[in-house]
């Protein structure tokens, strides 16, 4: 996951300076600056049509997907989106639908109460589109505060675009297609996320997959986490026990919540334990090392 690689370089050489950054590049899901009493969250992410837009999408879809992945960011830090901006780079043939992409940008954003505040418009060989939210809280959760005796939870079950994606790859019809809006219209789940900002000790969105996050999680709180496997029945109808689990595991887009805490959450299913050492576990049949892998945009 050569992401990775490409953050750490960007951690080291933007090293935060300034009192009032708490976290910096490639410190956590967003940047968070203090302002006053407050806490300044901001996200971006780049979404291109190669790899983030499947051709069963429409630009309405696009549109919502560009403001989705920005939201699950904040909302992965239990802060509610105030203000978002975009910049689209648009190809030839498609400048009909520019219309229908703000209007599915809007959409989402109108769910939330965000404003729309700006951004920028360019054309060249395909279609990318980069979106910048930002929002305020008192508190911020973030993805090193995990402790030992911390229970797991997580807010839904992952796997389920992964499985979309590889019926896509497959050529079957969209109306074919399991859990498809997971793939082409995922819900960011910013009320859980504000749910969640005064219970949860650490807490991350699900994107490149729930591995990762674990994974994210117990490196920057120094711990070890331990899962079990929570009800896969879903995906089963789909898939065997062992293919149910790969997706479960290393399933990327779902943007579901995995957070940890040692009080009991308003939402969340109890997946796991934070215990001291190192490393991520899922207890099956036998303790197995989960890998750190999931989706990769290389």
């Amino acid at each position: 996951m050569k992401e990775f690689e490409f953050i750490a370089i960007a951690r080291d050489l933007f090293k935060s300076r300034k009192k009032e950054v708490v976290y910096g590049a490639g410190d956590d899901d967003c940047a968070v600056i203090k302002l006053n009493d407050r806490y300044l969250v901001l996200s971006s992410d780049m979404l291109h049509e190669q790899s983030d837009f499947p051709k069963i999408m429409t630009p309405f879809e696009i549109g919502w997907m560009s403001v989705a992945v920005n939201f699950s960011d904040l909302a992965g830090s239990g802060v509610k989106p105030e203000y978002f901006i975009f910049d689209i780079c648009l190809r030839e043939g498609i400048e009909d639908s520019f219309e229908e992409i703000l209007k599915g940008v809007k959409a989402l954003c109108d769910r939330y109460d965000a404003e729309v505040v700006g951004g920028d418009v360019d054309f060249g060989d395909e279609l990318f589109i980069v979106g910048f939210a930002l929002g305020f809280s008192d508190r911020v959760v973030v993805q090193s505060g995990a402790k030992a005796g911390d229970r797991v939870y997580i807010t839904g079950l992952t796997g389920k675009s992964q499985l979309a994606l590889e019926y896509y790859l497959k050529g079957y019809d969209r109306e074919e297609i399991p859990f498809v809006s997971s793939l082409v219209m995922p819900e960011p789940k910013v009320k859980e996320g504000l749910m969640l900002t005064h219970t949860a000790n650490s807490m991350t969105d699900i994107s490149d997959s729930l591995a990762v996050s674990l994974h994210n999680i117990a490196s920057r709180s120094n711990v070890c986490i331990e899962i079990e496997a929570m009800d896969l029945s879903e995906l089963l109808e789909f898939v065997d026990y062992d293919k149910a689990l790969e997706l479960f595991l290393y399933g990327g887009g779902d943007f579901e919540l995995v957070f940890t805490s040692d009080s009991e959450p308003e939402v969340g299913i109890e997946i796991g334990r934070v215990r001291e050492g190192k490393g991520v576990h899922i207890l099956d049949d036998i303790k197995r090392t989960v890998e750190f892998r999931g989706y990769s945009h290389f």
